[in-house]
């Protein structure tokens, strides 16, 4: 199967070290919790110049993976996978990037860059993506059958046409994808 994964907020956990980087700035201590939707400077209160530069701080310094995302990347590619890496992070980013990818040991066929919340527009023939924005999660589900998306406070959404799954770690991505993979099997009509 092809599989998308997109970086911040799925393969790392971008939120621990955007925090730092708050209080860093402006003293202020904020939680995941208090990060209610997908617009850091709304969240904030400050203007979308001050957000790109303490989210491009945050990436330069390099976020921590979440638990078990680089386990279980490796595992899904062992089992014949193909994995596919999306972002919106800025140009400028893109070779850090790279290397950031590369320093976590993370293997991937293809690193597709696009923009923040038209993720879904990339031209990717996927089977299943792991999102964590919403509104690129609502808009994979017109495209790829298999959309989930990873658990923060800032994609809540009651899904009443259950567009997408919920997981709430890389346990439930592994157990959500291996379901998919395995074919269904139908009862047989001959006796």
């Amino acid at each position: 199967m092809n599989l998308g994964f997109d970086i911040d907020g799925v393969i790392s956990d971008f939120v621990e070290s955007f925090i730092k980087i708050v209080k860093n700035h402006y003293n202020t201590v904020i939680t995941e919790t208090d990060i209610y939707c997908h617009d850091l400077n709304l969240v904030l209160g400050i203007t979308e110049e001050e957000r790109d530069k303490l989210i491009k701080e945050t990436i330069l310094k390099g976020p921590e993976l979440n638990l078990d995302a680089k386990q279980t990347l490796a595992k899904l590619s062992s089992e014949g996978h193909q994995i596919f890496i999306l972002t919106a992070r800025s140009n400028s980013l893109i070779e850090t990037t790279r290397k950031w990818l590369k320093e976590k040991g993370i293997s991937y066929r293809q690193l597709l860059h696009l923009k923040e919340g038209k993720k879904y527009q990339a031209n990717a023939n996927l089977d299943v993506i792991v999102e964590d924005n919403l509104k690129d999660a609502i808009g994979w589900s017109q495209k790829v059958k298999n959309v989930l998306i990873y658990d923060h406070p800032w994609n809540q959404t009651k899904n009443v046409r259950k567009l997408i799954k919920r997981v709430y770690n890389w346990d439930d991505i592994y157990t959500e994808i291996k379901r998919l993979a395995t074919p269904s099997k139908a009862p047989s009509l001959i006796s």
